[in-house]
C-alpha cells in the first residue's frame, strides 16, 4: 500500500512539472509557454523591421545627398537688345555622366549690360535655405527700387525626390538672410524715407511663414 501511494506520488510531481522548459532545452526560462515565445519573437521581428527600415531611409539619404553634391551649374543671358540682357538660364547637371538635369529661366528685375554683367554672383549653390543639411540654389536677380539697392533672388530647393523645386515666395523677399543658428530667414527693405522694416521668416512645411515685424528709424527726428 505505501508503494502505490509513492508512486501515485511521483508520477503527481512529475505531472506537475510537465509543462516547464528550461533555457537549456531551447525555451525562453521557465514557466514560459507557447503564447509568451510568438509574442517575444514577434517583437524581436519589429525591432529588425523598424532597425531595417531606419537604415534603408539613411542609406537613401545618403544617396539624395550624394547626387546634389555632383550638381555643376551654369548659366547665360538672354539679350533684350545688341547690349542688355533681360533675362537669365540657368543650367544645372551632374556630374560623371548622369541623365540627371534642371534647367529654368528668369528675368532680371533690372536690365544688366554685358559689361557690368561680371560684377555679381549670379549663382548660390552653397546655402541651405530651408535647414535640411543640403545646399539649394539661388540665382540673383537684382532690384533698385525707391532709391535703395534690393536684392532679389529667386530659389530651388532640393527635396527628398532628387530634385530641384522652386521656392515661389522666395522672389517676394528683399535681401534675404539665412539665419542657421535659430533656423530664421530674415529680409530688410527701406519701407519709407525714414523706416526700415525688418521681417522674419520660419519654414512651415514647404512654405515660408511670417513671425515677426519689426520698425527701425533710420534718422533721430
Amino acid at each position: 500500500m505505501k508503494k502505490i501511494l509513492l508512486f501515485s506520488l511521483v508520477a503527481m510531481m512529475l505531472t506537475a512539472c510537465g509543462g516547464q522548459k528550461s533555457p537549456q532545452d531551447g525555451g525562453h526560462g521557465i514557466g514560459t509557454d507557447s503564447a509568451t515565445v510568438a509574442q517575444i519573437d514577434a517583437e524581436d521581428n519589429d525591432s529588425v523591421l523598424q532597425r531595417d527600415g531606419k537604415e534603408a531611409i539613411e542609406t537613401e539619404r545618403k544617396l539624395n545627398i550624394g547626387h546634389r553634391k555632383k550638381y555643376r551649374f551654369e548659366y547665360h543671358f538672354v539679350k533684350e537688345d545688341d547690349n542688355r540682357y533681360g533675362s537669365i538660364i540657368v543650367k544645372g547637371h551632374e556630374a560623371g555622366g548622369n541623365s540627371r538635369g534642371f534647367e529654368c529661366k528668369h528675368e532680371l528685375w533690372n536690365q544688366v549690360s554685358e559689361d557690368t554683367a561680371s560684377d555679381d554672383d549670379w549663382i548660390n549653390d552653397t546655402e541651405d535655405i530651408n535647414f535640411d543639411g543640403i545646399p539649394d540654389l539661388q540665382i540673383f536677380l537684382l532690384c533698385y527700387t525707391g532709391g535703395q539697392v534690393a536684392a532679389k533672388y529667386a530659389a530651388y530647393v532640393w527635396t527628398t525626390r532628387g530634385q530641384f523645386e522652386e521656392v515661389e515666395q522666395w522672389t517676394d523677399l528683399c535681401n534675404p538672410e539665412i539665419h542657421p543658428e535659430n533656423q530664421t530667414v530674415t529680409e530688410k527693405y527701406r519701407s519709407s524715407f525714414n523706416e526700415f522694416t525688418y521681417n522674419t521668416y520660419k519654414w512651415n512645411g514647404d512654405t515660408l511663414e511670417l513671425i515677426n515685424t519689426r520698425k527701425e528709424k533710420i534718422y533721430d527726428e
